[in-house]
């Protein structure tokens, strides 16, 4: 009995051990996080404090952004996002700068289908490209529909046939989702979605 009481207290105590130890490990490494991410900040504020952009002129009022991307606060990368480009997007240039790490960044205007908070920031110009002829079937926002044109308000595309046919109540604007044939699904603003036949799309203008 005195025996098996002893073993039992040495089995406890190795586990009181191996808890403390893996409860200092953990901590230890919270530690070591905390000062990563207390260092980044800080590099992050002295950018802040150390700004300098030149602004200039710049000849293209939109540009498409081919890939998933951000607009920030200010023309830093990685200090404060304010929202998502979906790719293939077109953007509004509002204006440009120049930054301290000789990099152009753009202050841009981009879609957005529910609320418009944070709609506008800004953009590495590396992240866009110039909308030309030959990427303008690429865009799937914004695209554009007159007042009239036939939707049919189905969720899938095979109910179409039993979908019934509306007419778009006045000019609109939104995104294309999917495409099915000379179909495609269209995100318009306040989560309106529909089918409408590519052949009656409006693509922005190129400059």
């Amino acid at each position: 009995m005195k025996k098996s009481l002893v073993v039992l207290f040495i089995f406890v105590s190795v586990i009181i051990f191996i808890a403390g130890s893996s409860e200092q490990i953990n901590l230890n490494s919270r530690l070591l996080f905390l000062e990563k991410e207390n260092k980044e900040l800080q590099m992050k504020l002295e950018q802040v404090n150390s700004i300098s952009m030149l602004f200039q002129d710049y000849k293209d009022k939109q540009r498409l952004v081919p890939k998933e991307s951000q607009i920030y606060a200010l023309p830093i990368n990685g200090l404060k996002k304010l929202n998502m480009i979906e790719p293939n997007t077109v953007i509004q240039v509002t204006d440009a700068a120049q930054c301290q790490n000789e990099q152009l960044w753009l202050y841009v205007s981009i879609p957005v289908y529910d609320s418009p908070i944070n709609h506008k920031g800004w953009i590495p110009e590396s992240e866009t490209v110039k909308l030309t002829q030959d990427n303008l079937k690429q865009v799937q926002g914004d695209v554009y529909l007159k007042e009239g044109t036939p939707i049919y308000e189905v969720e899938q595309f095979s109910e179409l046939n039993s979908g019934a046919l509306n007419k778009t109540p006045n000019d609109v604007r939104g995104r294309i989702e999917k495409r099915e044939g000379s179909f495609v699904n269209l995100m318009a603003p306040g989560g309106w979605y529909f089918w409408v036949e590519d052949k009656y799309l409006i693509f922005p203008k190129v400059e």
